[in-house]
């Protein structure tokens, strides 16, 4: 008996239907397999742990190792590629892999120093198998300390700061102290600061001292850009913190924001924003020298800061030499020509490239004109009047904070004491080890006992 047409359809129909879920199925049951991370487990680990080789070293090398996890062969390759600063390849390899099941696979990736010019590198592993695939990236820098700087201090750059300095010396900086015995705690006192300074605006900040010291150290703290200081109590030293001008207590001459700070009064040297800040953190340094009386010693200040707090740092310790030692931890806003140069060759331009370059074109202002303003700003061309103690602390992965900035930088600093920290695996923020360092380095600078 044949079956009617409808009937036939139907069953076509539900074959076809049954068919494709099958299909759909087996691909999505690949696609999440292939995209099992846990189907190989790595270890890559450079020579040098903080990624830094120097002239002793004859090459840069990189040990791999790779553990299959599943209970199947894997075969494949590692795609190894080195980039320098300018995303130019400068070197690559292709590693034909086989692991067998919970087996591992090992291999040093070494390349000839000879062939890489001093500066900095980016090394991928591509690791590709028929059950994983996972990129992971790496920076290493080869004899940093040789790099050449790229900024250009203008003729009359000492002048110019030195007009700045006489206004702000001019200016009645008016101090006010207020205790704050609702937040002051058993062990601290902590108070409301203020002061006027560059177009008599006043500036704020937080003062946390311990009870039990008759003289504290100070540690002087900078704001990072766009953000508001809050106080910090410690036992063993009073912190100074201020707000820049236009954020948190230091907004009475109106607030700014991410955006608009930066770029605030750029077309002028005599106008732009940061010639004022840079004054407003030196008038600080006179708060805690003229008020010894609230249990500061004078003679024991560190500046510290991070990102624009370390820029701000840099620049009063060049200022002046009652600091006695200065630490930066990941500096921004320096070095800027590399920045620029460094950053737009990124798939993703970081700020402060694209802050800056968006005002420049809606202003119709070049990057020439801006770099004859910003060349008196960047600390770049302060580093060489830097003669105390000074540590910079620097991610190797950052964007933001470039090491091939702070380099630039460090090289120029004329300091018998000067060291850099490399931390060469986080990308936004730095290893703890480094404020372990740090604090150590603060009681070795003071001659305080360990």
């Amino acid at each position: 008996m044949q079956q009617s047409l409808l009937h036939k359809g139907i069953i076509l129909s539900s074959m076809f239907i049954r068919a494709v879920l099958c299909c759909a199925l087996f691909v999505a049951s690949l696609s999440l397999f292939a995209q099992d991370q846990t189907s190989i487990s790595y270890k890559i680990k450079s020579y040098r742990e903080n990624g830094i080789y120097g002239p002793t070293d004859s090459k840069v090398a990189y040990i791999l190792k790779l553990k299959n996890n599943i209970q199947d062969n894997q075969k494949g390759n590692i795609n190894v590629k080195v980039i320098n600063d300018l995303g130019q390849e400068s070197y690559h390899d292709d590693i034909a892999i086989f692991i067998k099941p919970t087996s591992t696979y090992a291999k040093d990736v070494e390349i000839d120093v000879a062939k890489l010019p001093t500066g900095f590198y980016t090394i991928t592993f591509n690791i590709v198998t028929n059950h994983y695939s996972q990129a992971v990236y790496y920076v290493f820098a080869v004899e940093p300390d040789k790099i050449k700087p790229t900024g250009i201090r203008p003729l009359d750059f000492t002048s110019f700061w030195d007009n700045a300095r006489n206004e702000l010396t001019n200016l009645n900086p008016s101090y006010k102290v207020i205790r704050r015995g609702d937040i002051s705690t058993t062990n601290n006192d902590i108070y409301l600061i203020e002061f006027q300074s560059i177009g008599n605006v006043a500036i704020r900040g937080w003062l946390s001292v311990p009870k039990k010291h008759k003289a504290n150290i100070v540690m002087y703290r900078l704001p990072d850009y766009a953000t508001t200081a809050a106080p910090e109590s410690r036992n063993d030293m009073a912190v100074f913190s201020i707000d820049a001008r236009g954020f948190g207590n230091s907004a009475d001459m109106g607030r700014l924001d991410y955006s608009s700070f930066l770029v605030k009064g750029l077309t002028s040297k005599e106008t732009y924003i940061y010639r004022a800040e840079y004054m407003d953190c030196l008038r600080g340094l006179d708060f805690i020298c003229k008020n010894t009386d609230l249990k500061l010693d004078a003679g024991k200040i560190i500046l510290t800061g991070v990102g624009q707090g370390a820029t701000l740092a840099a620049i009063v310790s060049a200022f002046d030499n009652r600091v006695k030692g200065v630490i930066l931890d990941r500096p921004c806003l320096m070095d800027m020509r590399t920045i620029f140069a460094i950053g737009e060759v990124k798939s993703q331009v970081p700020w402060p490239i694209n802050a800056f370059k968006g005002y420049l074109g809606a202003n119709r202002m070049g990057l020439d004109n801006f770099f004859k303003t910003w060349d008196y700003f960047d600390p770049l061309s302060f580093a060489p009047m830097i003669k105390c103690p000074i540590l910079i602390g620097i991610s190797l992965k950052s964007s933001i904070s470039p090491p091939q900035a702070a380099y630039n930088f460090y090289n120029q600093v004329l300091s018998n004491k000067r060291e850099i920290y490399s931390c060469p695996d986080n990308e936004s923020g730095i290893d703890e080890s480094f404020y372990i360092f740090e604090n150590n380095w603060i009681k070795e600078t003071l001659k305080i006992p360990l």
